[in-house]
């Protein structure tokens, strides 16, 4: 099985990016949790070329799809 290739939705391109966050504790700096990862369908999401702006899950070749 092969891994789906995401696309931009507005102009077609596979060079998109996602996000993750970490949070850290204030006080001490220390590594609370990674809060949200690349795979989760609501990771931003980018598109270095025509630079759209949306959430992995509306990627072409996202969950809807």
């Amino acid at each position: 099985m092969t891994e789906p290739v995401f696309t931009c939705p507005e102009c077609g391109s596979d060079e998109v990016t996602t996000e993750h966050h970490q949070k850290f504790m204030v006080n001490t700096g220390d590594h609370y949790c990674h809060s949200m990862k690349t795979q989760d369908s609501d990771s931003p999401a980018t598109c270095l070329k025509c630079n759209w702006k949306g959430l992995r899950q509306d990627l072409n070749g996202g969950q809807h799809d």
